[in-house]
């Protein structure tokens, strides 16, 4: 196998990573061969598509401001990886991890590296498409394969190995179950990441600094090239985090508190004090945010027949549902426990009825807090599309 570097000029906004290509392979003298596969840097694909950043244009919010404080990050770029962020899992001072169209990236995949003074180049938007653009304007009647890759760190490891993010012409990973192992046992649970190993070898020649070569030939390799235009066959199988063995062990269900609601938590803890408790002297206190931007926080309520009695966080509930809120973005619980006290299942389920995207942030009075959404405190609840369906089988519950 032969990994064959290509050496272009700079590539700036706006200007045709295609024809830069192409007049790289011009002056080495390459030309493409049929079964070639093409592994492209994500940071050139990402400045074709004019996802450099100027950070002087970013205005940082409150929460982007907190979550930098946090971690030790520029305000401006925290703001953009909230923005470019479904999610973010954790971190440590320097780096924020975060979850974004099933993938893991630390800091959002923003970069530093390769970009002008004073900006940063954001992931691609969207990796698969520009793989595809390139496979059709290079290809030139030849069977080749594009990959865009990125480079990653593995947990407890030093350095970066070779991921992909979209390819083309290729199965990114080869269903290796079924297999004979060296004594003749079969294989049950192999799968192979083909298309993360290319770019692992294709890393080796492209680099990370000042070498110039954004994109690599591998020709020889063992994986065929396909024809045709079948994406099913193309695009990248993921697994949703509850399932993935490092953040599925590392969690439960449950992240650290990244920052960002320490507001939310200080009134939730004012609520406490107006928590009537007297017989179990437990109180608990809980903060809504709706989506509106307003707030609604209360204490729990008890009562002599316990079953009469309110959790905070229903009772916070029931104040934002009889305002008329019917979109719930956060809720705030804290309680006077060791660790972060958690929703009983009733609050589970009255929560999950609101939105299963809820951020339930959970907090003792020492500070310790976690968060999970409502779904993930109540996977698989029954809710009101669980229940009545009209003569065509669709739900009567909007």
């Amino acid at each position: 196998m032969e990994v064959i570097g290509i050496k272009t000029d700079l590539v700036g906004v706006g200007e045709d990573l295609v024809e830069a290509l192409q007049n790289g392979m011009q002056r080495a003298g390459l030309c493409f061969r049929d079964g070639d596969i093409l592994v492209v840097s994500e940071s050139v694909i990402a400045t074709w598509e004019g996802r450099v950043i100027d950070l002087d244009t970013v205005e940082p919010d409150e929460r982007a401001h907190a979550l930098a404080d946090h971690y030790g990050k520029d305000p401006r770029e925290m703001a953009l990886i909230i923005k470019e962020s479904d999610s973010i899992v954790g971190g440590i001072p320097g780096v924020v991890l975060t979850l974004n169209d099933g993938f893991l990236y630390p800091n959002a995949g923003i970069d530093h590296s390769n970009a002008p003074p004073g900006h940063v180049i954001l992931f691609p938007k969207d990796s698969s498409i520009s793989a595809k653009i390139l496979r059709e304007r290079l290809s030139s009647g030849r069977r080749i394969g594009v990959i865009v890759g990125d480079s990653r760190t593995h947990p407890l490891r030093l350095g970066c190995v070779g991921v992909a993010l979209a390819c083309q012409g290729i199965v990114p990973v080869e269903d290796a179950r079924g297999q004979d192992d060296l004594y003749g046992r079969k294989l049950m649970i192999t799968r192979k990441a083909v298309a993360d190993n290319l770019v692992s070898a294709a890393q080796v020649v492209m680099g990370e600094g000042d070498e110039g070569i954004p994109a690599v030939i591998i020709r020889n390799s063992p994986v065929e090239v396909i024809d045709g235009d079948d994406q099913s066959l193309f695009s990248m199988p993921r697994i949703a985090p509850h399932d993935c063995m490092y953040i599925g062990a590392l969690t439960g269900g449950l992240r650290p508190y990244a920052g960002g609601y320490d507001w939310l938590i200080a009134l939730a803890k004012e609520a406490i004090v107006n928590a009537y408790a007297p017989y179990s002297g437990f109180k608990v206190g809980a903060a809504i945010l709706a989506a509106s931007g307003r707030v609604y926080s209360a204490g729990n309520v008890e009562n002599a027949s316990h079953g009469a009695g309110l959790c905070a966080e229903r009772a916070a509930l029931a104040k934002a549902i009889s305002a008329g809120e019917r979109e719930i973005s956060a809720l705030a619980v804290v309680g006077d426990t060791p660790d972060p006290i958690t929703p009983c299942g009733i609050c589970r389920q009255m929560l999950v009825e609101m939105g299963k995207d809820i951020l339930v942030i959970m907090a003792n009075l020492g500070g310790k807090a976690a968060v999970a959404t409502a779904g993930e405190l109540l996977p698989n609840p029954f809710i009101g599309q669980s229940m009545a369906k009209d003569s065509d089988g669709d739900s009567l519950i909007s």
